[in-house]
Order: C-alpha cells, then structure tokens, then sequence
C-alpha cells in the first residue's frame, strides 16, 4: 500500500508512522499528525477510537483502512515473526512449539501467559475503522489478485483523495506511475503476495478453532457467508 501512495505523482511519506494508538499516546500522535502535509501521506496500525478518529477529521486527514482475509494475516504474521523479526516478544514462544499448525492455534487462540490476545481481540481493536463512513475500506485482494481489480482499486482511491477536485495528471497517468512504483520484494514484509494461502497451510484443526474464534469476522467484509469452509 505505501509503495502504491507513493507511486501517485507529487505525494511524499511523512517520516513518522503510528504504533497502536493507545490512549496515552494520543497527546504526541496528535502533535506528529499536524506535520502531516497536504500532499503527504503517513501509516501505522493504530487501533479505533473516536479520539483518533476525531483527530484525523480535525486536521483533515483522509483516513485509509486497509483490510485482509483474517486466516491469511495469521499465517503471514506466523511467518513474519519466525522468519524475519528476530526480536519479536513472541519469537522464542513460537519457535518452542513442534510445527507450523501449532503456531497458528498461539496466534488464534493467543497466549496469555505472554499477554497475548486471541485473533479476533487483535482483530476488534481495528475493526472501528470499517464502520467510519469517511474512511475508505481497501481490501488487499483487490490489490493483488488481478491487473483490473488493482487498477480499479487504484482509481478508487484517487477519486477518494482528490474528491471531486481536478486531477492534476489525466487519471490513466496517475494509475500508471502508481503501477510502476510497486516493487514487492523491496517491502520488508513481502513473503508471496497472494492470496488464500490458508487453504493449503491449515489443517483441520486450525480450520476448526478459527471457526470457533474468530470465524464471525470473515462475515463483514464478505470473505465468507457460513461456516463451511
């Protein structure tokens, strides 16, 4: 996602980013966001709240909420941990565990004994974003599965930014230099960039406790209509 805001002609990262918005931290998150400049963008994972929500609307600053399949953000931060953030709190824990399957019930169950939530506790601290009307809703999918849904997200989003006003490059111009900016491999966080990696990486088990903790939020945002999965 920020390799695509970059992309857009003329738009430039804020170097502060957003870590989870607690409200203790809401006094300097406030000050940092009134940096923010038109024409640039910051991000972060910060949880809902209508103090946060408050003070993006106060300074004018258009809200992003970029969702994704719950299963598969599980097993991307399952593999983000062990594999690429050496110093996770959770680390040592998961790698104790005897397999893959194992860590994903850690991840969905949590852990309390490390003061972990489950995945939809995780999950419920965000989910205030997608009931914000102002807020656009980006589902990752669409940025990955095909050209045209990448593309017709892309002018989405343009027309969400500029609002009616005139687009200073014709739009074809603007999705096209958006493309050419996406370099996964440069992102820290790449692993596949596809989608749907549940299917082959959940056994029975996990399908069975996702189900049961957090099944419910596949609902929303239309990843599934019922349990049979």
């Amino acid at each position: 996602m920020k390799q695509i805001l970059e992309g857009i002609p003329g738009m430039t990262q804020n170097p502060h980013e957003f870590y989870e918005g607690n409200p203790e931290d809401s006094g300097l998150h406030y000050q940092r966001l009134q940096l923010v400049r038109s024409g640039h963008f910051t991000a972060g994972h910060v949880y809902y709240s209508t103090r946060w929500s408050g003070m993006l609307r106060e300074l004018k600053i258009k809200p992003l909420f970029l969702n994704r399949d719950l299963r598969d953000i599980v097993i991307s931060y399952t593999y983000f941990i062990t594999d690429k953030y050496p110093n996770h709190p959770l680390r040592p824990y998961l790698l104790s565990l005897p397999d893959r399957n194992q860590q994903f019930l850690a991840l969905i169950r949590g852990i309390p004994e490390l003061h972990y939530p489950s995945i939809a506790a995780w999950y419920g601290q965000f989910a205030g974003w997608s009931g914000e009307a102002d807020c656009l809703q980006i589902a990752f999918e669409h940025l990955v599965d095909s050209h045209s849904s990448r593309r017709r997200t892309m002018e989405q989003l343009i027309h969400y930014l500029w609002a009616g006003k005139p687009l200073p490059l014709p739009m074809d111009t603007i999705l096209d230099a958006m493309e050419q900016n996406i370099n996964p491999k440069a992102s820290y966080t790449f692993r596949t960039g596809t989608t749907g990696n549940w299917r082959t990486e959940f056994n029975e088990e996990v399908k069975t406790c996702f189900k049961e903790v957090a099944g419910h939020l596949l609902f929303p945002a239309g990843y599934e209509t019922d349990y049979n999965w």
